[in-house]
């Protein structure tokens, strides 16, 4: 029986980025039909892996053989047809409530609908696929109103509409709901069996039934690489008793009863109903959890929350006691009292600024590192990176680091002000449980804040947060 040849071939492969060495002495092969899972902790070097599979970096003659071209799906999507670096974050938000696509003359890039963004040509396959994922509904609202899980779909059914023979899948089922992520697993095991090649990076836990090989990295190295069969999960704990850092900023003082009140609230997009009638308080010191399906409106509630949505003002929206619109308090007034981290935001953040002018962002509640900081606040900047083992990148632009050394940076940003009150939507996403359970840890010694935390799975709540709102499509509601 002949070998058979592989499809895309590393051989003792280096990569550099940003003049960073990021994998070291890469030998790996791709065979037609195999279904790989890449495991490794977070800043091993997983993303980049698959990034060079797909030809984005060069490489010196005989180190790579790519025999046939592969659709890559990543976190952010960057391609001729959408790119976050033409926009500004509050733009999702605020260039129009409507879902038609905003054009120049709002004095803003033009923005591509769904529709634009896959370039479907409404064939019964190409249709059935998207009603698969939930997108028909969507077809025609601007992409960038989407909601995190719903852009992880459309990045899936872009590609899935090219109908590759390879496939390469950067955490797929990251800021999926439960539903969607049981139904992704089924959908990519079919298309194993009908043939596709497919390389994923996922969490150990979630190896799916199909997956024929592991390969697990470490250090931008191949640690070990084999059949499914003959891989031992070691589970990544943190068994190091590291202390605590104490944040050296004085807080604001907390002069607040309610942190939060939603009477009836409605967000509408056009004709589509986002948030539908929604009541919610949340009282000074409350830890929340706050559950729902993609697209059930979950980041468009915290942006009403936080300030960035202008529909705050044409509803019931109370914060730190004050209606939103009435009391003459800014838009800054309520953001310098609440440390922020979500997918939206991370979207959008500049590669070009170091890992410290990131952090130091949250002073400013904005994309753009303060002029002055206070000797307190370089402290604390330098006892939370060493907290989530980050001290080294202080000085690394943020656009050489991993997508979970990027959210491990942007929580920093999000603790560094000592708030009174957190908003972390999904904080977790493509961070290893090691450092999650340091965040779990310090976000539980915050005894004095109130928190909001989003998430699609319970095991990631800190043990302080315990109470639930749910929100769906069709209603709202909390649990105590």
């Amino acid at each position: 029986m002949l070998e058979q040849t592989p499809l895309i071939h590393l051989n003792v492969l280096t990569v550099r980025r940003g003049g960073v060495p990021i994998l070291h002495d890469l030998t790996f092969q791709l065979k037609s039909g195999e279904c790989w899972c890449v495991l490794g902790p977070t800043g091993s070097g997983k993303t980049t892996f698959l990034q060079t599979l797909a030809g984005q970096f060069p490489a010196p003659p005989g180190t790579l053989t790519r025999r046939i071209p592969t659709e890559f799906v990543s976190f952010k999507e960057q391609s001729s047809r959408f790119s976050y670096g033409s926009y500004f974050y509050q733009q999702r938000y605020q260039a129009t409530m409507s879902d038609n696509v905003e054009g120049s003359d709002a004095g803003y890039t033009a923005i591509p609908s769904l529709r634009d963004f896959l370039q479907v040509s409404d064939t019964p396959e190409e249709m059935e696929l998207l009603e698969r994922l939930g997108l028909l509904p969507l077809l025609n609202r601007s992409f960038i109103k989407l909601s995190n899980g719903q852009t992880r779909k459309a990045r899936i059914g872009k590609a899935l509409l090219q109908q590759p023979t390879v496939l390469l899948l950067d955490n797929p089922f990251m800021g999926l709901d439960a539903a969607f992520r049981t139904e992704l697993t089924n959908w990519l095991g079919d298309l194993t069996n009908h043939g596709l090649t497919l390389v994923l990076v996922t969490e150990s836990e979630d190896v799916p039934p199909f997956a024929t090989h592991v390969a697990v990295m470490g250090e931008g190295k191949l640690r070990w690489s084999g059949a499914v069969e003959d891989y031992q999960p070691t589970h990544q704990l943190d068994t190091e008793q590291v202390e605590l850092p104490v944040l050296r900023t004085k807080p604001p003082l907390i002069d607040f009863a309610e942190a939060f009140r939603l009477q009836d609230v409605t967000v509408r997009y056009g004709d589509t109903v986002i948030l539908d009638d929604v009541n919610w308080v949340v009282r000074a010191g409350e830890r929340w959890a706050l559950f729902g399906q993609n697209g059930a409106g979950k980041s468009v509630l915290l942006s009403l929350l936080y300030g960035d949505h202008p529909q705050a003002y044409a509803n019931q929206v109370s914060v730190f006691g004050h209606r939103r619109g009435k009391s003459g308090e800014s838009i800054w007034d309520v953001k310098r009292r609440i440390g922020f981290v979500s997918p939206e935001l991370h979207l959008y953040f500049p590669q070009h600024l170091s890992v410290r002018q990131v952090a130091l962002t949250g002073m400013t509640d904005t994309l753009t590192p303060p002029v002055r900081v206070s000797i307190e606040t370089e402290a604390d900047l330098v006892s939370l990176l060493s907290y989530f083992e980050l001290a080294h990148a202080l000085a690394r632009p943020f656009g050489t680091l991993s997508a979970g050394e990027q959210r491990l940076v942007l929580l920093v940003r999000a603790f560094l002000k000592n708030a009174p009150v957190l908003l972390l939507d999904e904080p977790f996403q493509a961070i290893d449980n090691r450092h999650i359970e340091r965040a779990r840890k310090l976000i539980d010694s915050f005894t004095d804040k109130t928190i909001l935390f989003v998430t699609h799975n319970r095991d990631e709540l800190p043990q302080s947060v315990d109470q639930i709102f749910t929100i769906s499509t069709h209603n709202s509601q909390p649990i105590q």
